[in-house]
């Protein structure tokens, strides 16, 4: 009742009256300009509503039920918001309102992704995006509602891993924001970039956008934005181990999310809190955790949902009550699969592709409009229209004759590689050695050991002959023929190599995808430039294991070094091992595009001193 008095101080009932009367076809940004201070006030926002139905008033209608919207937003109740935000659209498109109609579709976005709906929210953002895009000369209003378009899809792709197409997004949205000189979507852009890097484990690059985030939002006196900020830089503390100072900025945010009555916030809150209180042992951290999932429950969130039951797992798992831990699990993991399940994927690529297609229509349309305008300026002067004609075609044909190039060498670039990688397969210095070693059991009159050596040969030619026609397989058969290769070279080398295969019990090898010979060149380098020439014991161990989101495979050994191993090797076989490694580098791009790490380590031991290499390769799973 006190701010509604004051709010009626500041801006008189009958002004109030004549400016909804009067301002029929006052835009969202006078509107906004003039009822801003109003925004928390319920009581006055819906007297404002009711004068703007009585006066036919479509625009103000439309702005002061999305006002409404947003309140109910902020405060977690998604059905009112929602049904507030459909009825402005209704009217604003129903009155031919394109900037209310933009808006209104992205506020419905929001409330779409605040409950983790990412279909609904793609469809509304990319709706807004596609008609914002279309106005020729937008005002401020439409720029900045294209910002919170991309800046919202920036968002979802962020929550179904997309990284690279959220960042691409969130840049885009910071452009305008600086070039209109907004400091909340500047505040807002900084933070979700900060988001990208902390999912990309580049923890220093995301507490450096964090702190810009919070600067901005410190300057507009966001409370909100304070405690988003806050939440994000003790989280990034929590991964560095650093928990005295994640303390300080997490656990004020509790406290602050209350007072901000935001149950999306006041769950996160809770989740960053219980965190911190597990990494310190504290016995409060489990019920401070059940307090954001109770939230996360009753408020449909499960992006929370997700994140607070992951962490409980964790805690039960360090309680080492391992039925807790398993019930948790399997809700964390059932929820995630929920929300990044191939259909959503495929629905998504299919929006992102409907969005391009529509705007490429746009932009043919605009393309063919120009063309008409410019016809009819040519028709006083065939000529000039004729020879333009020409360049035209011209420059079409050249166009695809380049592409066709393009295409033909890049396809000749794919049909030398495969030659390569056969040629390394079919190494003739590796089958006239092993056939000799063969020969030697059978000399010997050894039947059992020639059989069994015999019969791993023929399984490795079978299988570069098959593996011929194939470029992918699985990581089971993969291991089998690096078995297989390593059981006859340990044979040559009368089995002074002890070779060791690890995988980790959570990994389906039947299920990971690989190149077909991916992993027989590092070996063959391990032994033949690293263990060949070593004269004490010699070492080889191969171990796959999860690393986050992605499989790591380790091949190791306690060679020579790398170093050493230029020095003594002739130049030939350097350029086959270098040739070797460059294949294998184009065929993991050409498979897994920029998914995937691949790096080489000199081992040294305290003096310095070469002990052997590591080879680290992480792919998708």
């Amino acid at each position: 009742m006190i701010i509604t008095f004051l709010i009626s101080a500041q801006i008189p009932s009958q002004q109030i009256q004549k400016d909804i009367t009067a301002n029929l076809k006052a835009d969202n940004a006078l509107l906004d300009s003039t009822y801003q201070k109003i925004s928390e006030d319920t009581l006055s926002l819906e007297k404002f509503l009711l004068l703007s139905k009585k006066n036919k008033n479509a625009t103000a209608e439309s702005f002061f039920l999305n006002k409404l919207g947003v309140f109910y937003r902020n405060k977690s109740n998604y059905s009112k918001s929602f049904e507030l935000h459909q009825k402005a659209l209704e009217i604003a498109e129903k009155s031919g309102n394109l900037e209310q109609t933009i808006i209104s579709q992205n506020l419905l976005g929001v409330v779409f992704r605040r409950r983790d709906e990412i279909i609904p929210a793609i469809k509304y953002h990319q709706k807004a995006l596609e008609l914002a895009e279309s106005v020729k000369h937008p005002n401020q209003t439409i720029l900045r509602n294209i910002a919170i378009s991309c800046n919202s899809l920036g968002n979802v792709y962020l929550t179904m891993n997309q990284l690279d197409d959220a960042l691409e997004y969130f840049q885009r949205s910071l452009g305008i924001e600086q070039r209109i000189n907004n400091q909340l979507g500047l505040a807002i852009n900084y933070q979700n970039i900060g988001g990208i890097f902390e999912k990309k484990n580049d923890l220093e690059t995301a507490l450096k956008n964090y702190r810009k985030s919070l600067f901005y939002n410190q300057r507009i006196h966001s409370k909100l934005g304070e405690l988003i900020c806050n939440n994000s830089i003790g989280g990034i503390y929590l991964k560095l181990g650093r928990l005295d100072e994640a303390e300080k900025y997490i656990m004020p945010t509790i406290k602050e999310s209350e007072e901000i009555q935001d149950d999306f916030y006041t769950a996160l809150s809770y989740i960053n809190t219980g965190w911190l209180l597990m990494l310190q042992n504290n016995p409060e951290a489990k019920a401070t955790m059940m307090k954001a999932l109770k939230i996360a429950e009753q408020k449909k969130l499960t992006s929370s949902k997700i994140d607070v039951c992951e962490l409980l797992s964790k805690l039960y798992q360090k309680e080492n009550k391992a039925d807790s831990a398993l019930i948790f699990y399997k809700i964390f993991a059932t929820e995630k699969e929920k929300l990044n399940d191939e259909n959503t994927f495929k629905s998504i690529n299919e929006l992102k592709n409907k969005y391009l297609l529509e705007k490429r229509k746009n932009e043919i349309n605009e393309l063919k409009v120009a063309k008409e305008e410019m016809m009819i300026k040519l028709n006083s002067n065939k000529v000039i229209f004729y020879v333009s004609l020409i360049m035209i075609l011209i420059g079409s044909m050249l166009y695809y004759f380049m592409t066709r190039q393009k295409q033909l060498r890049q396809e000749r670039k794919m049909l030398l590689m495969e030659q390569d990688l056969i040629r390394l397969q079919m190494n003739p210095h590796f089958i006239f050695n092993a056939l000799n070693s063969i020969k030697s059991y059978i000399v010997k009159n050894d039947t059992e050991n020639s059989v069994y050596y015999l019969n791993k040969f023929a399984k490795i030619f079978r299988n570069v002959l098959t593996g011929i026609q194939q470029k992918e397989t699985t990581l089971q058969k993969e291991l089998e023929n690096v078995e297989n290769y390593l059981t006859i070279e340990n044979m040559r080398f009368g089995g002074t190599i002890d070779y060791t295969i690890e995988i980790d019990e959570s990994i389906n090898p039947q299920s990971v995808k690989v190149p077909a010979f991916l992993l027989q060149v590092f070996v063959e380098n391990a032994i033949w430039h690293g263990l060949a020439i070593k004269k004490d014991e010699k070492k080889l161990q191969i171990k796959i294991s999860r690393a986050n989101s992605k499989i790591s495979i380790e091949i190791n050994d306690n060679g020579i070094g790398r170093k050493k191993s230029e020095e003594i090797n002739n130049a030939n076989l350097n350029r086959k091992e270098s040739q070797g490694l460059r294949i294998s580098e184009r065929r993991l791009e050409s498979f897994y595009a920029k998914e995937y790490s691949l790096k080489i380590l000199d081992l040294v031991d305290d003096q310095n001193n070469a002990i052997g290499t590591s080879v680290q390769l992480k792919i998708p799973q």
